[in-house]
């Protein structure tokens, strides 16, 4: 909506009258999908993906059915929030019952509301929808979404390089205060993504595909794949040679704070695979990674799968912090 492009938005409103003049309202930046009710606000939600909805809670279980009640508004928002928990709803009512907006508030983790009886609707509508959709944590969710998308297409190494490097804040997390990539680690040595803590010391991330097998079976045991032995080995070799770099040099470890040999190691990440789509297999690949890890110093290995999950438990985080729950 900000950069000029169109918003996909559900509207879910009973009175025909009223879903006009706000259409009217939204033509100019919004393509609208109009539901009537609970049932076809569900179905529609379900079938479009809206970006934002806009919901009016008194509304009836199916069109022009004359039960209108609030629960079937709420039982709606229940539903919008399973299919998407972070999706922007902008809650348009007649109604200032604070228990009513109370039960709002804590499903949507602080939604917007906009009361139908504002002397300026028109501009209370519009407001309340840019500022769902530019809240921070659906945009991070954005993100997130399209990510796992390109982990399920298995692209080249460089499409997921750019891409996280790109979204690194999201993806990485919030120990890093830049990053870097591709980064010269040591003369004809490149590594994927350089992350810089904000103690001053860095991270080196060395990315490998999704397809690629991380875990290989012998007899009932898991061990590492050769992908994964050698993308550790890759790592390990960055280092060395960044170690090697002559005294005095822009490369030298004793000119980078991240690279000091003598004082700190530089952690060392490799992305590489996913976990199983059988859960039982998926569970005992996790302990069993989780345990190699520990063997390791200063090097983790993670799948694709490890990235996402962080970066969903962050955007979580995001939208609670910012609207103040589960933080006492």
């Amino acid at each position: 909506m900000r950069d000029g492009t169109r918003t996909r938005l559900l509207l879910v409103e009973d009175n025909a009258q009223s879903a006009g003049l706000y259409r009217r309202f939204l033509a100019d930046t919004c393509d609208v999908t109009w539901a009537k009710a609970l049932e076809d606000g569900r179905r529609l939600a379900e079938a479009e993906n809206p970006e934002v909805v806009v919901l009016d809670l008194q509304i009836p279980s199916e069109p022009d059915a004359a039960d209108e009640d609030t629960r079937h508004g709420l039982r709606l928002l229940d539903r919008i929030l399973e299919l998407d928990p972070f999706r922007p709803i902008v809650v348009l009512t007649a109604h200032h019952d604070r228990s009513l907006m109370r039960q709002v508030l804590q499903r949507t983790r602080g939604g917007q509301f906009v009361f139908k009886d504002d002397d300026e609707i028109e501009r209370a509508l519009l407001g309340a929808i840019a500022t769902a959709v530019g809240g921070t944590a659906w945009q991070m969710a954005k993100t997130v979404r399209v990510f796992k998308g390109l982990v399920g297409e298995n692209r080249p190494e460089d499409d997921y390089r750019r891409f996280m490097f790109e979204h690194w804040r999201v993806l990485l997390g919030p120990g890093y205060v830049d990053c870097r990539s591709p980064y010269e680690i040591a003369r004809g040595a490149e590594i994927d993504l350089l992350g810089v803590r904000a103690d001053g010391y860095t991270d080196l991330w060395e990315l490998k595909r999704p397809d690629q097998a991380i875990f290989r079976t012998y007899n009932q045991w898991l061990h590492y794949s050769l992908d994964c032995a050698k993308a550790q080995g890759q790592l390990m070799e960055y280092i060395r040679l960044a170690m090697a770099e002559p005294s005095g040099h822009p490369r030298g470890v004793d000119r980078r704070r991240g690279l000091i040999a003598h004082t700190h190691r530089p952690r060392g990440f490799v992305v590489i695979g996913r976990y199983s789509q059988d859960a039982d297999e998926a569970a005992k690949q996790r302990d069993w990674l989780h345990m190699s890890n520990s063997f390791l110093a200063g090097l983790q290995v993670l799948t694709y799968d490890d990235v996402v999950e962080q970066a969903e438990q962050l955007v979580e985080f995001v939208r609670d912090a910012r609207n103040g729950h589960g933080l006492s």
